[in-house]
């Protein structure tokens, strides 16, 4: 068996194994804002240089990610579950900043773990081909279907057609045939284009603005960091103060 397809057995076996772990059903969408609150992974929304979508790291027992805000809802939603391998998955995980949805094409091995884990994980194998018409599986795939599967998994459409690739539905000419003109089909098919476009702007989930708090009131970080981490994130520390907020 070639090391790709051993690649792609292991992590699809580890994106089961974290359905189960976290009590999602084999092919039920995942509301990951839910998850990032529900599981305390504090989230920041924001602006990322050098071409990076996302960064995770470990710290003190906390989990952290951030995540891209200029990159479109879709690519986040990759993103966030990337992420998510090396928070919840990778063993020995500190912290790393992460180009996403490279898929092979990633140097790093842990890199093409987190990337194979999210298509995965997000686009679950039951759930994508039962939403795929027989006539469809053995044939070509339809705009309609295509569409119809980002949407109910809210992703991407690259991430829908290298998932649908990986399992052996398409080809590569569907990279191309998709590289551009989807949002006027997903509009006109009468679907959300919300996926398509940024979003998520300086969103903050999580208790950032506590943590960095306790962080502060426990002699663990100086006043002018406290009010650096703060200032991260739009949040006025001396404005807090006069209204009386300590």
């Amino acid at each position: 068996m070639k090391r790709a397809d051993l690649l792609f057995l292991e992590c699809k076996e580890k994106a089961s194994q974290f359905r189960n772990q976290f009590g999602y059903g084999p092919d039920d969408p995942i509301h990951l804002r839910s998850f990032l609150l529900k599981q305390n992974v504090i989230s920041l929304f924001k602006p990322l240089s050098g071409g990076f979508s996302g960064m995770a790291m470990i710290a003190g027992g906390k989990k952290f990610m951030m995540i891209n805000h200029n990159h479109t809802l879709g690519k986040q939603h990759f993103t966030i579950a990337h992420e998510l391998y090396h928070l919840f998955v990778q063993e020995n995980f500190t912290s790393r900043k992460c180009v996403t949805g490279l898929f092979l094409s990633q140097s790093d091995i842990e890199e093409k773990k987190a990337d194979l884990f999210a298509a995965s994980l997000l686009l679950p194998e039951i759930g994508v081909t039962s939403l795929i018409p027989k006539e469809e599986r053995t044939g070509l795939i339809s705009d309609q279907t295509i569409f119809k599967i980002q949407q109910v998994y809210s992703v991407s459409v690259k991430s829908t057609i290298f998932r649908l690739k990986e399992l052996g539905f398409v080809n590569d000419s569907y990279f191309d045939k998709y590289k551009s003109g989807s949002t006027e089909k997903i509009r006109n098919l009468g679907y959300d284009t919300r996926l398509m476009y940024a979003g998520n702007q300086d969103l903050i989930l999580g208790d950032y603005a506590v943590l960095a708090k306790e962080l502060f009131q426990s002699d663990k970080i100086s006043e002018s960091k406290y009010f650096t981490f703060l200032n991260a994130v739009n949040i006025d520390p001396l404005q807090r103060l006069e209204n009386g907020e300590e």
